[in-house]
């Protein structure tokens, strides 16, 4: 049953719903600012047949009430009036109704109170919440100034209507529904208003999404926040994810107001979802990810702006102390967001990502790179260790790389200190002259290993013959080189280490290939690689600045904390044997093993086939160069 005003009587009639589409039930509503309670004539006014003729809000009562009449409805509606405020579940059925009421009403009657003392698309009411529904959901409505004088329809003035408010024409004039739009096209609609009660942002948008829920007066912002998890029980679309983020360094998905939605009125729906849930105050959501900074992805959001079809509104998450745990932040980028082309998304892994709906905690705050504490490796007082870093940085020992880059975060070249190339093939190739430090898809830390028996650039004509002077020049770290940017791009590049110069695994192998020491994010390694005399130590350990770049600002970090960490490295020499002369003893028993085999083979009659021995021990060799994984079970 809804409660009326009868036009001519101003007293309360009441029909059910099963009738209020009858002719002669038909009725109208009144869109309005409110004044201030005491002005308003109230339902206990009404109820209680009291003398309200000389409140304010009389006027405006009678003024509606005639205009309604002569529209040709008996009935009137008034929120002011027409709602017993102090029945909790009338006001519950009220506002959960209450877009319905107005979206069959016969004429939406909008009183501008300060129209013409202002003019018409500055006035109040274009700022308050309830009043967008209000201007949404009736088919017809016509816009009346103070005197009660005619402005225009909602029709007539569609097309100013939609510039002032964003709301496109076509959903003015009921030509298509609300739900045609975006998430986040419909929330910035309701971005710059406002409502008396912080709650009433969020209850006044209820019809616009179709969600009926309670109303919990005193819960403020998590009125928002209860809207936002009750829309996304019931639709893929992603736009709700895509506001731009204000000062916050980190957030959770979900945002505290209508007001973070400011500027998405082009944000549209693209397929492609596989959907979203919600469970113990997380979010869980399957996003197409790439590394962006440390322990920060950005994640591909299934949507864009409409003037950028070819790409993809992209957030950045960033991993929390709890395994599989994510908050959005906000990175140098404006809004905490980036435009991703399509052309690039291909091939990138999807992820499933649970963020929490109010994170208690900041992100993990590492630095994107490496702090070279001690690089002592064995022979390294012959040497001098050349570094440098894929981004510029004050500090000599760190190596970093910037937001948005991925590889290799620095190398360290141990030069002999004479500067002239070092060919030894019988005593140098255990010794660690190429180091090169990066991280994977996961940030686990990766350090890449190599000897000096070849390390030059394998494009730069045959490898198997020494390099001339020039060459060795060019592959040295001095600043004043002619070809400086040309060798670090080629340094940074996945070639420039020889794929013949390498580390052998664990205590055995050929003297060629390259090793890859992988380092697991959760615990770091510790311990020594007993073939090199080798002690390595990779450990998250608080950094005591974040680096600064040449002029001076800070850089590849988020100001979460006021204490960041770094992978910290270790290298040395420990006591141990010689591993040169123990692989040889090695080999020389395996050759001698071969020998035993094809001499028994002869004896016994069979064919003895030098080529096949040959070929074992060139199959062992080739085995050996290839590239070595390591990881803490390598190490003593």
């Amino acid at each position: 049953t809804m409660r009326f005003i009868d036009a001519g009587t101003l007293e309360f009639v009441y029909v059910p719903d099963s009738e209020l589409s009858f002719e002669e039930n038909k009725y109208a509503v009144l869109s309005h600012r409110w004044g201030a309670a005491r002005d308003e004539v109230s339902f206990q006014d009404i109820e209680e047949c009291r003398e309200y003729s000389h409140k304010k809000g009389f006027a405006k009562l009678k003024g509606f009430c005639d205009l309604a009449s002569r529209s040709g409805c008996h009935y009137c509606w008034i929120d002011t009036c027409c709602i017993n405020k102090g029945d909790a579940m009338e006001m519950n059925e009220a506002i959960n109704s209450m877009y319905r009421w107005y979206e069959e009403s016969y004429i939406c009657i909008i009183y501008l109170e300060d129209v013409p003392t202002r003019p018409l698309f500055d006035s109040v009411w274009f700022d308050r919440g309830w009043t967008l529904q209000e201007l949404i959901a009736p088919k017809e409505a016509n816009f009346y100034d103070q005197n009660w004088q005619f402005i225009a329809s909602k029709r007539e003035l569609s097309q100013d209507l939609s510039t002032k408010t964003s709301i496109p024409e076509t959903v003015l004039n009921h030509i298509v529904k609300p739900s045609a739009c975006s998430i986040a096209q419909r929330m910035s609609w309701a971005a710059n208003r406002e409502t008396t009660r912080v709650e009433d942002r969020a209850y006044s948008l209820l019809g616009i999404f179709t969600i009926s829920m309670p109303q919990i007066y005193g819960e403020r912002e998590m009125a928002f926040l209860r809207l936002q998890r009750a829309i996304i029980q019931q639709s893929k679309d992603e736009t709700i994810f895509a506001w731009p983020m204000s000062d916050e360094p980190y957030t959770g998905l979900l945002a505290r107001s209508p007001s973070n939605f400011a500027g998405c009125n082009d944000v549209i729906s693209i397929r492609g979802s596989s959907g979203f849930s919600e469970a113990n105050g997380e979010l869980s959501i399957k996003l197409r990810a790439f590394p962006y900074g440390m322990e920060t992805y950005c994640a591909l959001l299934n949507c864009t702006h409409e003037t950028l079809p070819d790409a993809r509104i992209s957030i950045f998450l960033g991993r929390l102390s709890t395994a599989g745990e994510y908050a959005r932040v906000k990175k140098a980028k404006s809004g905490g967001q980036v435009m991703v082309p399509t052309s690039n998304i291909s091939g990138l892994t999807e992820r499933l990502i649970r963020v929490s709906l109010n994170p208690n905690e900041a992100p993990l705050n590492r630095i994107h790179g490496f702090r070279l504490r001690c690089i002592e490796p064995p022979g390294h007082t012959a040497c001098e260790a050349r570094v440098m870093s894929k981004h510029e940085t004050m500090d000599d020992s760190l190596i970093c790389l910037a937001d948005g880059d991925q590889g290799t975060a620095g190398v360290v070249y141990m030069e002999g200190l004479d500067h002239f190339y070092s060919w030894n093939s019988s005593t140098e190739w255990s010794k660690v002259r190429w180091l090169k430090f990066g991280f994977d898809e996961e940030f686990n830390p990766t350090i890449l290993l190599g000897n000096g028996m070849r390390d030059y650039v394998v494009d730069r004509g045959d490898p198997t013959r020494k390099p001339t002077s020039e060459q060795v020049q060019q592959i040295t770290f001095k600043p004043d080189a002619e070809s400086t940017a040309e060798i670090r791009r080629q340094i940074f590049s996945n070639g420039w280490i020889a794929s013949k110069a390498g580390i052998p695994s664990r205590s055995r192998g050929w003297p060629q290939g390259v090793s890859i020491l992988k380092v697991d994010r959760e615990t770091g390694i510790k311990g020594c690689l007993q073939a090199l005399n080798l002690g390595i130590s990779v450990q998250v350990l608080p950094s005591s600045a974040p680096p600064q770049s040449r002029e001076g600002r800070p850089t590849m970090h988020d100001a979460l904390s006021t204490m960041s960490y770094v992978w910290t490295v270790d290298l040395t020499e420990v006591v141990g044997g010689d591993p040169e002369s123990e692989l040889r003893e090695l080999e020389k028993q395996e050759e001698k093993a071969d020998m035993i085999e094809s001499c028994c083979l002869c004896f016994w009659g069979r064919s003895c086939d030098g080529g096949d021995m040959d070929e074992r021990i060139s199959q062992r060799r080739q085995a050996a160069s290839q590239t070595k994984v390591l990881c803490a079970e390598d190490l003593s």
